[in-house]
């Protein structure tokens, strides 16, 4: 706050904008993947203001599934391991992907990043870990057997893919704040 209080302007005024959406739909336990989006760039935005250069983030999205019914707040604890545990530990710069395509019946997301990969301990703490357990917990509770969890990291970095039937919310997305280039 003291060193750059331009930037501690941007970050309180952008948690503010996080904590808004947080409660404008706190009971709905699903919303459409724009309005998810939304919520996840405001954060992305917060964690671009404390990384700066060194944290840039890739959206694929098919303009087809923004209105795909999504369990509220799935992305932003993956998201947020991608940065903790992937960008944060790698010199240099890193990179978040969110990519998101219908595939038959099924909405597929996947999170990637090209940082540190997993090491022996961190691949044997992937079933124990708060946020992962807790989105495997909502996916279980929302879709039954109807959902997948995997993980990747083949290449450099991790990825981690959610797929669940594909349903579009049952209210439009509104004016889009989440523009896919």
């Amino acid at each position: 706050m003291h060193t750059n209080p331009d930037g501690a302007d941007r970050m309180i005024s952008r948690l503010s904008d996080l904590l808004r959406l947080t409660f404008d739909r706190s009971g709905a336990p699903r919303v459409s993947l724009q309005e998810e989006l939304e919520f996840l760039q405001k954060y992305l935005e917060i964690e671009q203001t404390r990384f700066h250069d060194r944290l840039s983030v890739k959206f694929d999205i098919d303009p087809e599934t923004l209105d795909a019914e999504v369990p509220r707040l799935i992305l932003q604890p993956l998201v947020e391991n991608a940065i903790k545990h992937g960008v944060s530990p790698k010199p240099g710069a890193g990179l978040v992907q969110i990519a998101a395509r219908r595939q038959g019946e099924n909405l597929w997301i996947e999170v990637s990043d090209n940082g540190v990969g997993l090491s022996p301990g961190a691949r044997a703490r992937l079933r124990s870990g708060v946020g992962l357990s807790n989105t495997r917990d909502r996916l279980e509770c929302l879709y039954g057997a109807a959902h997948r969890i995997e993980f990747s990291d083949d290449t450099k970095g991790l990825a981690v893919r959610l797929e669940f039937p594909f349903h579009r919310a049952p209210t439009p997305p509104s004016e889009a704040a989440f523009q896919v280039a």
